[in-house]
């Protein structure tokens, strides 16, 4: 599985030349490489020079960027929900509804669907940028604190410098400076206290903040304590907020609303694939059927050779052996294994008790060193066609010397049995056909 790198727009984004905080993260959420306030081309000259390959491409959209809200539409269907979409927004968004790009979250537990609205040139032409990477497909988009994992939480919160990230339970994801986050919370707190028919319901807040910042956000934290049943987790972290993000990414079980919907929906990385190996995979397609039509050519070929050879070839047994009119192709194999079956037999029975003996006999006589050589005894096996000779020797290389002599001429022979006696070698050579 790739490695992933991320990408987020700095503020305020600017199409012309955007630039970039970036990170490279191995699938356990390990940073490999990273940096900051850099352009695209830069980043992909990095990368190139460090000879890494293989990246998924997915760009965080910052939050200060979107707008974000809940709408109740009824009906199930997608399609028409998409078309119901821009008048159930236009009063809540302060901007022009035709000029944003609108997509479509999933349905929370009270029926709403999430919406998020960017400004439609803006999206378009940093989606352009991303795009222009050779080597790294564009993925997915996603609303930066959108990533953040809220778990149980009411609301998870990232305070780190003058920027804050917020996530609520009921869909809204924000980023917004240090100094408008109480008069944010007043509208989700307060508000929520009043209305709520259970007000006692506690308000659980996950805060991360960087290290540095603990002590300038403790009069911050200090005035979040006094909203009405709210309870604090409080975890300083020891790493950015785009940091924070990246790792959250790779953690998250569930990923959050894709940005690329509509008119900026992404193609598939699988069809994006076949569509970069379509030719080859044609060509190579074509050479299969060719190279198998060859086979097939080359096999009717073949056999038509076979079957023409066996015609001569049982031509000319039935010319050398007369009356063999019933004789088959496919019976002549047998046929001929049979005959060399007799020949071996009756070649092997030829080589009698005489035979074996006078061959024995003569490599015996050529010896050259005959001193304390001689023979005690002589069987023969009938059954076996087996010659069995007990001989005396000074050593034991005249009885090897006789075995490998026999064996030369043809016969086989071994020692079967070699014992020292006390001053000459006593052993058995049975030579066979």
């Amino acid at each position: 599985m790739p490695n992933k790198l991320f990408l987020r727009p700095l503020a305020p984004i600017d199409a012309s030349e955007p630039r970039f905080e970036w990170g490279i993260y191995d699938n356990s959420g390990v940073k490999v490489r990273s940096g900051d306030n850099i352009e695209l081309a830069e980043i992909e000259q990095t990368l190139m020079q460090n000879g890494i390959e293989h990246l998924d491409l997915f760009l965080l959209w910052p939050s200060n960027a979107a707008y974000t809200t809940t709408v109740n539409i009824p009906g199930n269907q997608t399609r028409y929900i998409q078309q119901a979409l821009p008048f159930a927004v236009e009063e809540q968004f302060a901007v022009d509804v035709e000029s944003l790009h609108l997509c479509l979250g999933d349905k929370n537990k009270d029926g709403g669907y999430k919406v998020v609205g960017i400004d439609h040139a803006l999206f378009g032409a940093m989606l352009d940028a991303c795009q222009q990477f050779e080597t790294f497909p564009l993925k997915s988009v996603y609303l930066d604190s959108d990533v953040l994992i809220r778990d149980d939480y009411t609301a998870l919160i990232f305070l780190g410098g003058d920027n804050v990230l917020v996530q609520h339970k009921n869909g809204q994801s924000i980023s917004l400076g240090r100094e408008n986050l109480i008069a944010y919370m007043d509208t989700l707190f307060l508000g929520a206290t009043e209305e709520s028919e259970s007000p006692d319901q506690d308000i659980t807040l996950k805060i991360y903040i960087e290290e540095s910042e603990q002590d300038a956000a403790q009069l911050l934290l200090a005035e979040i304590q006094q909203y009405p049943a709210v309870q604090l987790n409080v975890e300083p972290v020891a790493i950015t907020e785009f940091e924070l993000l990246c790792e959250s990414f790779i953690q998250k079980l569930k990923l959050p609303t894709n940005l690329c919907q509509g008119d900026f929906r992404l193609a598939s990385s699988s069809s994006g694939s076949w569509m970069k190996w379509r030719s080859v995979a044609a060509i190579l397609a074509l050479g299969l059927f060719v190279q198998l039509g060859v086979f097939v050519g080359k096999g009717i070929y073949y056999n038509q050779q076979a079957e023409h050879v066996g015609v001569v070839i049982l031509d000319e047994y039935k010319k050398i052996v007369p009356g063999s009119k019933n004789v088959s192709l496919a019976k002549l194999p047998r046929i001929i294994k049979g005959k060399l079956n007799q020949k071996n037999q009756a070649g092997a029975s030829d080589l009698d008790f005489m035979t074996l003996l006078g061959e024995a006999g003569f490599q015996y006589k050529k010896a050259a060193d005959k001193t304390g050589f001689s023979f005690n005894s002589i069987n023969y096996n009938d059954q076996r066609g087996e010659l069995v000779m007990e001989m005396r020797a000074s050593n034991f290389d005249q009885l090897d010397r006789l075995k490998q002599d026999i064996v030369a001429a043809g016969l086989t022979a071994k020692i079967s049995s070699a014992v020292q006696e006390k001053g000459y070698f006593r052993g058995r050579i049975s030579v066979g056909g």
